[in-house]
């Protein structure tokens, strides 16, 4: 460190630390100790004037600061000194000075002389106070020298520090003075302020000099002239090439993620106002660019966010068209100046970071949706297209379908019927081009197609759109609305095609008549049902109808010839004609019979899907009863029976609604309640559902004094199937209605329906096909087999009876060690319940089954725990499983305690003493060794059961 710099630095010392020995309170007297101390330091033999006032002390006190600091910056500039962390202290001390007792009081002594926005303007009177005007002009200049020639040499610790601490400092006096309007100033304000400035923002990065500008802003109270100029530098270093992320880094400084609305909305605002006296198409036109810049992944979320918002307010404004400028022109244009996938991801971006209001998605989406539908045509038909950009785009096009106006999609859906599209390339780096012609070769599947590849969805004749991917687009967007609408447009366009006798482009009607087809077949139900809107499809059908009858029925009838694409795709073999089939009586096709078979076939859908519909609700349906009335009687061998069944139900939904309630005490019938519990149960509603199982349970149940039972047998299989479906139910009430509607069943029907529940819980367990059974299945069958135990317990002392069909079956199902576990268990656990309800019913078959279990029970036993549980691994098939023990010994438990009544009831019935001896052994064994405590003390309880039979049999 040189001589000079150290002892500049020790003379600043002096201003910032008072000595030792002074132990003064008063500032005054501080201030004139330190000053007397600087100048001694530096041997300048200044005297501080004593009669000065502290505002003066203080003034001087940070003129001298600004002296060292412009010496030592100079110092810095010419030499590469070492500064100590000590004197880098004080020298950001001696900033703070200079700003805290020089500028800043200054600056608000010159504010008292300016009017208020309330006031008229005036001249400042500068005569009061020259000097302090005078020494704010100086002081502001030397401090913009500093940061100015840091930026023209190497940078110091001075200039950094005060560009880096004190910007805003810096620039408050800077824009006040060098701002202020001639009409308020007199000549003592200097010219070479505002251009100093001025040429600082321009070398400062954006993102500190809109910092500063903002505390500038904040300043209270805050000039009219200062605030003018600090609105139009701001907007000025917006325009820079970094302005709008110097913006968004002045906003959210750290905050990546979570970041208050009130900023964003701050930084769109900002963004969408255009500077003063500046068109707002030029502005947006500058900076949209580098708004979409930030639409990016490279960007922080906080700046994504931002930049999605800001646009959407863009496009909000009347300039709308000049930002679409830079989104659309890559999907429209054959040299476009963006590629496509770039405008893409942008506006994927900005749809998935701001609010998908209808009104931006229209405006951002509208305009190019066709195009965008033929690039998901494109790449749905390139086999190595890039999955996530299909995905950009069906969700582009999802969005845009679930929030647009039913108007505005029709128009836009219509216009890619029409054939509105666009040709496009993808190379193998992913890169898209728009082509002015498609660059596919044609198809040669039309002359040579395989018998064994043929599908019904293939557009064989490269029709576009390609009517099952469009059906299916449609589908996708779920808009009941759009899709009724345009199907009836569809049939009209058909049906107009077909009448015009100048239509030379016989693949337009082709086209409408396949994408009917494919919306009968995909659009039948579901969200996105055609049959949504029954008024427009009821007045179709009329409309047709009132064609067909207004036809000449002396037009001479065509033969019939087999259309290649069906509407109704049901027809049996029997309905199909040869197309050559000349022969008298041969059934032919009027005109438009297509058209009418269509007609009712789509008022018969209608019907089904709105159950409430009827004459009383759309007196339209009048007037199609009667046009019916013809077609039923003269119509072609398709139309007659679809005619005669449309009106049957007509007549049959009007009798419905308009029938009177009945009495109370009046009993419905079984068939009539039958009927009733099939509807309840296809009603969404579960406890709805619910009321129909009971409704059926009661009609199987068994004959009471009061209530009626199904008389027709033929109904116990479909009841049966319904019983077994609900069995699955995750519903508790569902489920228990079934299992006891299960139980009532074998009550009233007996054995045949017993071994139709036997059946579905133990089929399909032989071979491989059981150690790979799901968890869904096994759940079925634990809930049947809780069925059968309801069966059993209901059976009573009349098991004997049943116990040839359920024994057999379940041990079938003990002994299979491929079944799963929890399976054997449950089995075991109903042969365990025949045995509690009847023990006589299990005599016959009682020695083998003990010996059964004595034989599991030596094979299974383990003195290991085992690594799972039944709870981790419900469908282990693992034998080892503690429950699978302990089943068999409370089952073998069961069997010697039944033995021992049956003793003393009757003496003949015993176990033989070589069978005992082996359960001893057994069970004294496993007692002792087996890993499962519980399986140890039911080992135990099953010795002291035997012990108990071994005295009964010796007291026989």
């Amino acid at each position: 460190m040189t001589d000079l710099l150290q002892t500049l630095l020790s003379a600043g010392s002096c201003i910032i630390e008072s000595a030792s020995e002074n132990t003064s309170h008063d500032l005054k007297s501080v201030l004139s100790s330190r000053l007397t101390r600087y100048y001694a330091s530096l041997e300048l033999g200044t005297v501080v004037d004593v009669s000065q006032t502290l505002r003066d002390l203080e003034l001087t006190t940070a003129t001298e600061a600004l002296n060292v600091l412009e010496r030592v910056h100079g110092i810095l500039e010419r030499e590469d000194v070492v500064v100590g962390t000590r004197d880098l202290a004080e020298l950001r001390t001696l900033l703070a000075i200079a700003f805290k007792w020089g500028a800043d009081p200054l600056l608000a002594r010159a504010m008292l002389a300016w009017p208020s926005k309330s006031a008229r303007p005036q001249i400042i009177d500068l005569t009061n106070s020259p000097e302090d005007y005078r020494l704010l002009c100086g002081m502001i200049s030397r401090l913009l020298a500093i940061a100015l020639r840091a930026n023209l040499n190497a940078p110091t610790f001075v200039s950094t520090a005060l560009l880096n601490r004190h910007l805003d400092q810096l620039l408050r006096p800077c824009i006040a003075v060098g701002w202020l309007p001639k009409s308020l100033a007199s000549d003592a304000v200097p010219d070479t302020i505002r251009p100093l400035v001025i040429r600082l923002l321009g070398i400062l990065p954006p993102s500190q000099t809109i910092t500063a500008l903002g505390a500038v802003l904040s300043m209270k109270p805050c000039p009219p002239h200062v605030h003018k100029a600090c609105a139009s530098l701001l907007s000025k270093q917006l325009l820079q090439p970094d302005g709008v992320r110097g913006l968004c880094a002045a906003v959210f400084g750290e905050e990546a993620d979570d970041v208050p609305l009130e900023k964003i909305e701050h930084v769109a605002r900002v963004l969408t106002t255009a500077p003063a006296g500046m068109p707002a198409e030029v502005y947006l036109s500058t900076i949209t660019p580098r708004v979409l810049e930030l639409l990016s992944d490279r960007a922080p979320q906080a700046y994504r966010r931002a930049a999605a918002f800001s646009v959407s307010r863009m496009l909000a404004t009347p300039a709308c068209p000049t930002v679409l400028t830079f989104l659309h022109p890559p999907f429209l244009s054959l040299a476009p100046p963006s590629p496509p996938r770039a405008a893409l991801s942008t506006i994927m971006m900005l749809v998935t970071n701001t609010d998908p209001s209808p009104t931006l998605i229209s405006s951002l989406l509208s305009p190019i949706v066709s195009a965008l539908y033929s690039l998901l045509y494109h790449l749905d038909q390139t086999k190595m297209s890039d999955p996530s950009l299909k995905e950009t785009l069906r969700g582009l096009l999802g969005t845009w379908g679930r929030v647009v106006g039913t108007t505005e999609a029709l128009a836009i859906l219509w216009s890619v019927i029409d054939g509105e599209r666009g040709e496009w390339r993808v190379d193998l780096e992913g890169e898209i081009t728009r082509v002015e012609k498609s660059e596919k070769p044609p198809p040669l599947a039309l002359l040579t197609p395989a018998d064994d590849d043929i599908d019904l969805d293939t557009n064989i004749l490269d029709l576009y759109p390609d009517p099952a991917h469009f059906v299916g687009f449609l589908k996708s967007i779920q808009r009941t609305d759009i899709s009724s609408d345009l199907f009836v447009r569809l049939l009209e366009s058909y049906r107009d095609s077909k009448s015009n006798a100048d239509n030379d482009d016989p693949t337009r009607t082709l086209l409408y008549l396949q994408l009917v087809v494919q919306m009968q077949t995909q659009l039948s139900d579901g969200p996105s049902t055609i049959l949504g809107k029954p008024a427009h499809m009821l007045s179709f059908v009329k409309h047709a109808l009132e064609s067909r009858c207004l036809e000449s029925e002396a037009k001479t009838p065509k033969p019939k010839k087999t259309l290649p694409y069906q509407l109704d795709l049901h027809y049996s073999d029997s309905e199909e004609g040869d197309s050559d089939d000349d022969t008298p009586g041969a059934d032919i096709i009027i005109p438009d019979d297509e058209m009418v078979e269509t007609s009712v076939n789509l008022l018969l859908a209608v019907l089904e899907a709105n159950e409430d519909l009827s004459a009383r609700t759309a007196p339209v349906l009048n007037e199609i009863f009667a046009l019916l009335g013809p077609l039923s009687l003269t119509g072609s061998s398709t139309v007659q029976p679809l005619a005669r069944e449309a009106r049957m139900v007509m007549t049959a939904r009007l009798a419905s609604t308009s029938a009177p309630k009945r009495s109370t005490r009046e009993e419905d019938g079984t068939q009539e309640i039958y009927q009733k519990a099939l509807k309840l149960l296809q009603d969404p509603i579960l406890p709805v559902r619910a009321h129909g199982l009971l409704l059926l349970r009661q009609l199987v149940s068994p004959q009471k004094s009061q209530g009626a039972q199904l008389s027709d047998p033929a109904l116990v299989p479909a009841i049966l199937s319904i019983f077994l479906q609900s069995v699955q139910d995750d519903d508790s009430y569902m489920f228990l209605n079934a299992v006891q509607g299960l139980a009532a069943m074998v009550d009233t029907y007996g054995k045949d329906v017993l071994r139709g529940l036997v059946k579905e819980y133990g089929q399909g367990l032989d071979g491989l096909g059981a150690s790979n059974i799901a968890q869904h299945d096994m759940d079925i069958r634990i809930r049947i087999g809780e069925a059968l135990a309801s069966v059993i317990k209901r059976c009573g002392s009349a098991l004997p009876g049943f116990v040839d069909i359920l024994v057999p079956p379940l041990f079938h199902v003990v002994r299979s060690s491929q079944v799963p576990t929890t399976l054997r268990t449950s089995a075991l656990s109903l042969l365990a319940e025949c045995e509690n309800t009847c023990p006589l019913a299990l005599t016959p078959y009682a020695t083998d089954l003990s010996e059964a279990m004595i034989d599991l029970l030596q094979i299974e036993s383990t003195p290991n725990t085992p690594a799972e549980s039944e709870d981790s691994n419900p469908t282990s098939a693992d034998s080892k499983l503690p429950s699978f023990r302990r089943a068999a010994l409370h089952f073998l438990g069961l069997l010697i305690r039944e033995t021992t009544r049956e003793i003393y009831d009757s003496p003949h019935t015993e176990f033989s003493g070589r069978l005992l001896k082996r359960i001893r052994t057994t069970l004294t064994y496993v007692s002792a060794t087996d890993g499962d405590m519980v399986v140890r003390v039911m080992a135990r309880e099953a010795v002291e059961a035997l012990s108990e039979l071994e005295e009964a049999r010796m007291g026989g």
